[in-house]
Formats: structure tokens, sequence, C-alpha cells
């Protein structure tokens, strides 16, 4: 004769049931495979977009190594030039030689070199050397009619050297192809209207061809 099936007995208050797991047991929630995959694209995720197609494109297409230029009497070249409209006005060279033309804006004496009888006083003193510094190379160059080229003449109109602080003008870049016409020796420069003259052994000197505020394309 078959027993008499047992009904099951109630669990003891506060016991865990089998079906229920207990509360203190540790769940995995990330595997090892995912938690690596979550770190990757957590990775990816700081980089700038931008940052990494600028990375991408540096390497792919590198920039093309700059020629020097040839900086020899007769020959032309281009030069960057680092500004402020005030420079029209404070740069100066001193030195008796004259190269085409081309003078310095005072005497080895100091003295101001004299105009030309019916010189304008307003051309700009387009045949006036004077000392700049390139861009990106902070090469001394001695150079003429950079303020007789059209667009630096108007930016020296809208931007008068007289009449901004010099401290707050804004430096720029003149992108300037130039005509060598030789070279001086033992001069003397200054780089800002009354303050000390500093001798130079030696400059190169060029001709302003032609200038422009926007860097040249290829």
């Amino acid at each position: 004769m078959a027993e008499p099936q047992k009904e099951p007995q109630p669990a003891p208050q506060g016991a865990p049931s089998a079906a229920t797991p207990r509360a203190d047991a540790p769940i995995q929630v990330i595997g090892g495979s995912l938690a690596v995959g979550i770190a990757l694209l957590a990775g990816i995720a700081l980089v700038s977009p931008q940052n990494m197609n600028g990375w991408v494109d540096r390497q792919l297409h590198p920039s093309p190594v700059k020629p020097a230029e040839t900086w020899e009497a007769g020959k032309e070249a281009q030069v960057e030039l680092t500004l402020i409209t005030a420079d029209a006005r404070r740069l100066n060279c001193a030195h008796d030689q004259v190269l085409e033309g081309q003078h310095c804006g005072f005497s080895a004496n100091k003295h101001a070199w004299p105009r030309s009888p019916g010189q304008l006083s307003d051309d700009n003193d387009s045949d006036v050397i004077q000392p700049y510094r390139t861009a990106d190379t902070n090469a001394l160059i001695l150079v003429s009619g950079i303020w007789a080229q059209p667009e630096l003449a108007l930016r020296l109109h809208r931007e008068p050297p007289n009449y901004y602080d010099v401290k707050k003008q804004v430096r720029f870049i003149a992108y300037c192809k130039v005509r060598f016409v030789g070279e001086l020796m033992n001069l003397a420069l200054r780089w800002d209207t009354g303050a000390k003259w500093q001798d130079e052994p030696k400059a190169m000197v060029a001709q302003a061809l032609s200038c422009t505020l926007e860097p040249p394309t290829g």
C-alpha cells in the first residue's frame, strides 16, 4: 500500500527559500571581455573627433618642408615679416651707404636722412630701409618699401601708428616678395623711437616688390 505523500513543511521564518537567491550572494554583472570592450569605448570617447581626424591627416599628409630661401644680392625671395603698424615710424637703421636708391632713415652719425627736393612727405618712405624680423625664423632683414605696398598702406591708414597705444596694437604677418640689393656692414639699428641705438655687424638689404596680409596658398 502506497504511503501517503507528505505535505512540504514551510521553511523556518528568516531562512532563505530554495527558489529565492540569497540577498548577500554576489551578482556578476560584467564579464571580463565585456569590461575590456567598455573600457576601449570609453577611451575612444575621451579623444575629440577633430583631434583624431587632425592627427590621422598629419600622418597621411605630412606638411612639406619649406625650402630655405637664398638671401643673395640680385635674387628674389619670399619672406614673412612680423609687424605692428607702429613699426612704420619707430623702426630705423643708421648708415651712410645707398644701395640702388635705398637708404636708412638716418646717416651713420645718427642724423635724420635729408629729404630730396620736391619729395612728398606722405609717400610712406618707399626708399627708406627699416629693420625687421622674420616671423618663421626670427632672422634679421632690412627691407625698404614695406608700407608703400597697397595692403599695408591701407592697414596703416585704418590703424594710424600715432593714434593707438603700441601695447594695444595687434601684431600681424606680412607675406612679402622681395629682391635683395646688397648688404650693409657695421650699421646701427633702433627698434623704437627714442630708444638706444644698437650696433649690428651686418645685415642683408632687400626691396619689397609686393606684400599681402593673406598667407600664400600652394
